[in-house]
């Protein structure tokens, strides 16, 4: 498991205090402060089922392996080649994979999880967190809040460089968004 840095931290101290009266909270880290390591450390250590979120392959990718990193399996909802090259990638760079195609973690791409929505009602209703990776792009009412509200049960953390959207506002409940904190 990677150690986190002091200020990676403060920031999981701060995301578990505000779970404690709030359901979706958004952490906002630089570029290259290592979102993706907290993400991946926090759902290690949260244990339970839980979906991480990212819009492009590549992200899923890097998603994956810094939870393969930290030990945990998963499954992938994304096309079978894009599942077929995360495994190498594992293979590669860990030399064992971390694949689990009956794990209660996943990563996922967006629009597959979307699509996937009926094959995937049992399953996601027993996840207990969701995570987004460019949170930014979360609006209550798009795919990235599609994506959420296939969660009911769970808490939600978002995490971005960039805590304004393209159209200059925030992205808490106010401004239609759903981060409370």
């Amino acid at each position: 498991m990677s150690a986190l840095r002091p200020y990676q931290l403060k920031a999981k101290e701060d995301i578990y205090a505000s779970w404690q009266t709030k359901q979706h909270v958004v952490a906002v880290l630089p570029t290259g402060a290592g979102k993706t390591v907290l993400l991946s450390n926090i759902v290690n250590e949260v244990n339970a089922p839980t979906c991480v979120i990212a819009h492009r392959q590549e992200l899923v990718s890097q998603i994956s392996l810094a939870l393969a990193t930290q030990g945990v399996r998963h499954k992938l909802v994304a096309p079978k080649n894009v599942i077929r090259n995360i495994i190498n990638l594992h293979l590669f760079v860990l030399g064992t994979d971390f694949y689990d195609p009956n794990s209660k973690v996943a990563t996922a791409g967006v629009d597959t999880l979307i699509r996937r929505v009926d094959q995937l009602q049992a399953w996601s209703q027993s996840v207990r967190l969701w995570v987004i990776d460019e949170a930014h792009h979360l609006l209550l009412d798009n795919k990235w809040g599609q994506a959420v509200k296939m969660f009911p049960n769970a808490k939600g953390l978002g995490v971005t460089a960039t805590p304004l959207r393209a159209d200059g506002k925030g992205l808490g409940v106010d401004s239609d968004g759903v981060f409370e904190e």
